[in-house]
């Protein structure tokens, strides 16, 4: 296994592990200037390099890594997102990896914005409150990112292989690709 596969493990593991140890409770917000909020900053940092290591450029079209972020609370879902050109988080069509509120894997796959919706034909993951193991709904209607993935696939923790998340990637970073250019 590669030095980048083995960090985004490490970064993936240690991003479930934080969210185990504060998983999201609905008007219970983590100040993102609570100094034990480092190490998830430090981890989602961490994150964002090793996957620029290995998602920058797929068929030579160069992509771009966006992670959660928050001004005043940390974000109820944390994420990265892989970009083609053109995209954004909020109006895109792109790759994301959404971590779960109670911190037991992550939902990967091709994402549509929820805040943009591009008219993808997407998975319905959750309906009437009836979901599979991973929960990548936040608190608000705006961070329901659950039905916005066009091929999810859950990782759960520990990721001990990063192989099967690799292709995932490519795969989804492609069929986003193949969306844009229609």
């Amino acid at each position: 296994m590669t030095a980048e596969y083995q960090s985004i493990n490490l970064y993936f593991n240690a991003i479930c592990e934080f969210r185990q140890l504060n998983p999201v409770v609905k008007g219970q917000p983590l100040r993102t200037n609570d100094p034990g909020m480092m190490s998830i900053r430090d981890s989602l940092l961490g994150l964002k390099h090793a996957l620029e290591q290995q998602y920058t450029s797929i068929d030579n079209i160069d992509c771009s890594i966006q992670i959660s972020k928050g001004i005043t609370n940390l974000p109820h879902i944390l994420y990265a997102c892989i970009l083609p050109p053109g995209q954004l988080v909020p109006n895109g069509i792109y790759t994301a990896i959404c971590f779960d509120i109670l911190g037991r894997g992550a939902l990967a796959g091709c994402v549509e914005s929820k805040v943009t919706a591009k008219g993808l034909t997407t998975v319905h993951r959750k309906k009437g409150g009836k979901l599979f193991g991973i929960d990548v709904d936040g608190a608000s209607e705006r961070t329901q990112y659950n039905n916005v993935f066009v091929n999810p696939k859950e990782f759960y923790y520990p990721l001990e292989n990063t192989v099967e998340l690799d292709l995932h990637i490519k795969a989804s970073l492609k069929l986003a690709i193949g969306f844009l250019e229609r």
